[in-house]
């Protein structure tokens, strides 16, 4: 009976201190840099404030809102392609979720929406 209670109560105080996904999710907005972007070493990839500088310039918008999530090498070409959440207005309500590429140019960084 006292093993039993003892497993009950760890398991209780386990479980009590998991994060719930809003939590996590939460956090991450918060510092996109505790979610994990690159998927193998060496890739370039945009911060977050030239991500958005670039998807805004591709939209034409300034108003547009992107996280980034993970990214990959660009199996279409140059650069990397990354998952998002956006929204082209700051307005709406829900995020979009997408696929964008990004490549190092000239005028810096560039991005063209896949998904």
């Amino acid at each position: 009976m006292a093993a039993a209670s003892g497993t009950l109560v760890g398991i209780s105080g386990t479980l009590a201190l998991c994060p719930t996904q809003d939590q996590l999710s939460a956090a991450i907005a918060s510092e996109p840099a505790l979610c994990a972007k690159l998927a193998g070493a060496g890739l370039e990839i945009p911060s977050p404030a030239e991500a958005l500088a670039a998807f805004r310039r591709a939209k034409n918008t300034e108003q547009a809102t992107l996280r980034l999530g993970e990214c990959s090498k660009n199996t279409m070409g140059p650069g990397v392609q990354c998952t998002v959440k956006y929204k082209l207005r700051t307005a709406w309500k829900d995020e979009g979720d997408g696929v964008v590429a990004f490549s190092w140019g000239p005028d810096g960084w560039q991005a063209v929406q896949l998904q």
